[in-house]
């Protein structure tokens, strides 16, 4: 059984955060406010989730145990390295998973696509494996959307912050878009 604590302290957010990150399994963090595309996501919160190497979940107001989990995969090293965290955990077992690959369609898109569903599947996940055609934040949050999906499962800034400035970040994107909660892996 987990042992929860709660503390108050004095401080940085980010700094505070970073301190105790030795001895923490996971973050969450509650996200308040409008979810439009336009609105700014807290510097705090882009701040902890580049610092921190720990699992984050940026949650929803009114948040609920998930039941079903969209997992977006590109397999980029970051996120092979998160389908292996998946696979190997036991925190998302026992739920419905959508594999969710945005790309064009292709023999290596479907080759990668399998492998992954095949991994997840051996680790007794049940998956859906499906390669959608669109620009990827969109694409990702309206299928959570559309299927009812309670969790998008991702990695965390894969490329460093001058590439994301200069072609944008899909995790900060996901952040601004999404309804549904978040959970961040590296």
């Amino acid at each position: 059984m987990s042992v929860i604590e709660t503390l108050q302290r004095h401080g940085q957010l980010v700094e505070t955060t970073q301190e105790l990150s030795s001895n923490m399994r996971m973050l969450i963090m509650g996200k308040q406010g409008t979810t439009h595309i336009h609105d700014l996501i807290g510097s705090n919160i882009e701040n902890i989730i580049r610092t921190l190497s720990n699992p984050i979940m940026v949650v929803q107001p009114g948040f609920q145990a998930p039941s079903r989990f969209l997992f977006a995969y590109d397999a980029s090293p970051t996120t092979k390295k998160v389908l292996e965290l998946i696979a190997s955990s036991p925190l998302l077992k026992g739920l419905e998973c959508d594999l969710v690959m945005v790309g064009e369609p292709s023999d290596e898109h479907e080759r990668q696509l399998a492998q992954a569903k095949q991994l997840l599947k051996s680790a007794g996940i049940r998956v859906e494996a499906m390669l959608l055609q669109g620009e990827v934040v969109p694409v990702v949050c309206q299928h959570a959307e559309e299927v009812g999906c309670d969790l998008i499962v991702m990695g965390a800034y894969g490329h460093s912050r001058i590439r994301q400035f200069i072609v944008g970040s899909t995790t900060t994107a996901i952040l601004k878009m999404a309804e549904r909660s978040i959970l961040l892996l590296r």
